[in-house]
């Protein structure tokens, strides 16, 4: 009995090494949950609390102004095991007797092989679902900023700093025709892969604004992502080794990952069978909205929606938009002030970014004034009257809130692309 268990943990290890020289994405995300963390969770689900976001305010100088008391807001990460993958091979007694069977390269390889394109295809799963709170445009035969890769990654930059994303662990997941179009460009970067995890050195194609670049081929052709390495949160569980199994193993791997392979013997077919499998799960990283508008008195704190929860979004991911002149994107924009208001102020929001209030008949130097105090805006001239044309030194994307209007008929802020 000693030398089947010896057996079946070799087997085991040989398939480990083998899933983890072969996957790029499970081994880059750092959000990595096992069976520890999973051991009688409710729903197969865990939550990672995050603690409160709180800010400091100024009590003023020698003054009695009563303190604000602030409530701590606490928001959580859900991760839940939800796949189960699994191979299945079955060796009958004329092949294991009469042909050249090698284990390790005709049943255990293919077997990985599947298991981790499934990991893989999991996590691309979670990318393509998710409603992203950014996305960018990369067009290599357009014009102008969109077509140019550095110009694309410098753009998901300043998203990304905005939003406070780390500046490391920044990675551009591309597809194959997107990994072509960046390839091409001829002042991409080189990489020093040596800190890399091991997995994604193969697929590096270059570092442009901070981002490495690595070529997925999870990916669709045209699918492409601006992540950081905390965006998806993986969970990888080995199956424990059942009592009817002649022999088999479970490791936990390194990179998260974790697999159990199993052999027994099916009486009915006079046929061994092996057998690869793991439990799986991921989720995207959310993080709470926060009050931006330094005028609020709510300034810097966690917004709350309607249910009392914290509102989440998803800002540790970009998607690129890939082989489509940007629709959304420009340096010229008008807004006009409809519905005759009498009073009340208007925000407008620049990739996001909200202004401060705006008078609802705030001159054109107001406009730019509140617009040029923004983070990373520079340099915008607004002229016209009632409709006002603004110019930004790059494209942008520009929105309004009117929540702030008074009077009228139903005041709002027209924002219209040029």
């Amino acid at each position: 009995m000693a030398n089947i268990f010896e057996k079946g943990t070799k087997f085991a290890q040989t398939a480990l090494a083998l899933l983890r020289r072969e996957v790029k994405t499970p081994g880059l995300f750092i959000y990595k949950f096992g069976k520890a963390d999973f051991t009688g969770a409710a729903g197969d689900t865990i939550s990672i609390k995050r603690p409160p976001l709180l800010r400091a305010r100024d009590k003023g100088w020698r003054t009695n102004n009563a303190i604000i008391v602030d409530q701590l807001q606490q928001s959580r990460i859900q991760v839940t095991l939800s796949q189960h993958p699994y191979n299945a091979v079955a060796l009958s007694s004329e092949e294991e007797t009469l042909d050249e069977v090698d284990y390790v390269r005709d049943v255990q390889a293919p077997q990985v092989r599947s298991v981790l394109e499934f990991f893989e295809e999991v996590i691309v799963a979670v990318l393509a679902a998710v409603e992203f709170a950014f996305t960018v445009a990369f067009d290599p035969a357009g014009t102008g900023a969109v077509a140019d890769p550095r110009k694309v990654a410098i753009k998901a930059r300043k998203l990304f700093q905005k939003a406070h994303v780390p500046t490391s662990g920044r990675y551009w997941l591309v597809g194959a025709n997107v990994s072509e179009a960046v390839a091409s460009y001829d002042k991409l970067l080189e990489v020093d892969t040596s800190g890399l995890p091991e997995a994604l050195r193969e697929g590096v194609v270059g570092k442009l604004a901070g981002f490495v670049i690595v070529e997925v081929d999870a990916l669709g052709e045209d699918e492409s992502y601006f992540v950081h390495e905390s965006a998806i949160a993986i969970a990888t569980v080995a199956p424990v080794v059942p009592n009817g199994a002649s022999k088999g193993g479970g490791v936990a791997a390194g990179n998260g990952l974790a697999v159990t392979q199993l052999w027994d013997y099916d009486g009915d077919l006079l046929s061994d069978r092996s057998v690869v499998h793991a439990f799986v799960g991921a989720s995207a990283v959310l993080d709470p909205q926060v009050e931006e508008d330094k005028s609020s008195e709510d300034y810097g704190r966690i917004i709350l929606g309607s249910d009392g929860k914290p509102v989440m979004d998803f800002f540790r991911a970009i998607k690129v938009e890939f082989g489509a002149e940007d629709t959304t994107d420009s340096a010229t924009w008008t807004i006009q002030v409809t519905g005759s208001p009498t009073d009340g102020t208007y925000q407008l929001l620049v990739d996001g970014e909200a202004t401060g209030p705006i008078a609802y008949n705030a001159t054109n130097g107001a406009v730019a004034q509140a617009l040029n105090e923004l983070e990373g805006v520079t340099g915008v001239k607004v002229t016209g009257s009632s409709a006002k044309t603004l110019t930004f030194q790059e494209d942008v994307i520009v929105a309004a809130d009117a929540a702030g209007l008074v009077g009228g008929t139903s005041p709002n802020v027209t924002v219209t692309k040029v």
